[in-house]
């Protein structure tokens, strides 16, 4: 069937950009935006895992009769890079009842059955990383791609009993994947009738839907590719393995892990619509991103493909604007959200290891490898977020917006977490690492939610509140505000912290592995001729020590400076 070509009208966008349903009287409508970069994603983990059980206790207080009745509502989960990867384990275990981890949970063999903490905890390992087996003809990355791999079929296969559908999980749950196309989307803008300017977008984002046991989608968005968990036939439907490929690209941090080929509906791209900013007057208005057909079609085709196919990797390298797609999917293309905490009845939430201080980079020359490591971390700092919507998310008179990061003591961001080091990657070398992470970011999404997710008391959300709910659940909110979401039963108990893991990781235990991995790279990349085969052999055992050596005393560094 032909690409419809023609720009979407006035009509389209207003129902499917424009339009938004109104808030339900006593409901709270709120959007996740995941953040995490490679092994520091366990502790964004932890921190939604815990929203889980805090909202899954006060549902079943609230039919028990044991809570207030009001109702706060999942509309949308978007992630970037290892939230991707946590935006991908809800929308499946969304549909279960699974056991959450806390310090005193024992874990077997078998793993815990959590999701959450079995993909973080007990997959991702630096181990599988640096195994030399995917190394064959070419060279695809830097690392091993098998964990992540591994980590997918299992979020994909999750299942613990008949699945079923949450009632404050939306009908349906949106779910936005943001990617780095490496492909591309041509464009082109027109300048009057004879001057246009052609441009590659490389900045992708995908959406699904999510619709879960007993709920319904009678028309999916045209731009959406839709989920489901049984028999039931959904218009634009798509398979679980099609949407993990998409977690496994946002999850490819660029050069380390392997980029993933990718494949979505063409027309997708006929539907990238954006707001530009008020006039003058205040007026505020749209543009569509209107694709280079011509440009699609491949060479010696004769039509655009129905299909566009391209490489992706980690969509943190690229400003995709998460949080913009998710208070726009609330509010709608040109409206806002209530920023009063009387008024405020739609937020967007924003939980980010890295959010707080981060180190700064070199300030003079540097070791190559060092370099490269530089480059690459001053690209995905640049290109996370954007600057206002953090210092909105920051702005503590603003409550439609929210951010939770880490925090531990008087240490907040990347020097509150085990994980931070060497670029984010150091606690896939000790799981102790991550698990502490992941257990900081139930205890810190305990704190937040009573003490920071709050409105003023005033707010028609509490307007069934007896006096009784408020002086019980008030608690820390502080003398004016309320907790949208009170914390009852287990989500109640005082969530506790391992001790800090010094000591849990022997970084010289890694060095054959990176010798190994490093020998293998060099000696395909140098193979060919027997020259080529002498020089590959004397230069893999200088470079393979040298790169263990590089990684070995980056690892110690980071160890003693954190206190590890």
């Amino acid at each position: 069937m032909p690409i419809n070509q023609v720009p979407p009208g006035d009509t389209e966008i207003q129902k499917w950009f424009i339009d938004v349903p109104a808030v339900e009287p006593g409901v709270f409508e709120f959007a996740l935006v995941l953040g995490g970069t490679v092994s520091a994603g366990a502790y964004t983990a932890g921190a939604v895992d815990f929203l889980v059980e805090a909202l899954d206790c006060l549902s079943k207080a609230q039919h028990e009769g044991r809570a207030p009745q009001h109702n706060v509502r999942l509309k949308l989960i978007a992630g970037t890079s290892g939230g991707g990867v946590n935006a991908a384990i809800a929308a499946r275990a969304l549909a279960y009842e699974y056991p959450h981890v806390t310090r005193g949970t024992a874990i077997g063999t078998g793993g815990s059955g959590n999701p959450f903490y079995d993909t973080w905890i007990n997959t991702l390992r630096l181990d599988g990383f640096l195994d030399t087996s995917d190394i064959g003809a070419e060279l695809t990355s830097l690392l091993n791609g098998k964990p992540i791999d591994d980590g997918a079929k299992a979020i994909i296969r999750f299942a613990n009993g008949p699945p079923t559908a949450r009632e404050w999980v939306a009908e349906p749950l949106r779910i936005i994947i943001t990617l780095t196309n490496l492909r591309g989307v041509p464009y082109k803008t027109n300048f009057g009738d004879k001057l246009s300017q052609g441009y590659v977008d490389h900045a992708d984002f995908a959406r699904f839907a999510v619709v879960y046991p007993g709920q319904t989608l009678s028309e999916p968005r045209p731009d959406e590719m839709v989920l489901g968990f049984g028999n039931d036939r959904l218009k634009q439907a798509t398979d679980w393995e099609h949407f993990s490929e998409f977690a496994r690209a946002t999850a490819a941090f660029p050069v380390g892990f392997p980029a993933r080929a990718l494949s979505r509906p063409t027309e997708h791209y006929r539907w990238r619509v954006v707001a530009y900013p008020p006039g003058p007057q205040g007026a505020t208005g749209y543009l569509v991103s209107w694709p280079d057909w011509e440009g699609m079609i491949p060479e010696g085709g004769a039509d655009v493909p129905d299909d566009w196919h391209f490489l992706a990797v980690d969509g943190g390298a690229t400003d995709n604007e998460p949080i913009q797609l998710a208070r726009t999917a609330l509010a709608g293309l040109l409206g806002r959200n209530p920023r009063d905490p009387i008024e405020a009845n739609r937020a967007v939430w924003l939980i980010d290891p890295f959010a707080g201080h981060a180190p700064l980079g070199p300030e003079g020359i540097t070791p190559f490898a060092a370099e490269i490591g530089a480059v690459a971390t001053t690209l995905t700092q640049q290109t996370r977020y954007d600057t206002a919507d953090l210092l909105m998310a920051a702005d503590k008179t603003v409550f439609s917006r929210f951010m939770l990061t880490p925090t531990r003591g008087a240490l907040t961001g990347e020097e509150a977490i085990a994980s931070g080091g060497l670029g984010a990657f150091i606690g896939f070398a000790c799981p102790a690492f991550m698990r502490f992470d992941y257990l900081l970011g139930r205890q810190n999404c305990q704190r937040f939610l009573r003490e920071i997710f709050v409105l003023d008391d005033r707010n028609k959300l509490f307007k069934h509140w007896t006096a009784n709910d408020k002086i019980k659940f008030r608690g820390s909110a502080g003398p004016q505000n309320l907790p949208i979401i009170p914390l009852l039963d287990d989500a109640g108990i005082d969530e506790t912290l391992d001790p800090w893991p010094k000591g849990k990781l022997d970084p010289e235990r890694y060095r054959d592995g990176i010798e190994a991995r490093f020998r293998a790279i060099f000696e395909l990349e140098l193979s060919g001729s027997l020259v080529r085969s002498v020089l590959a052999w004397v230069g893999a055992h200088a470079t393979q020590r040298q790169a263990a050596d590089y990684v070995i005393n980056a690892m110690r560094d980071y160890l003693k400076k954190a206190g590890l």
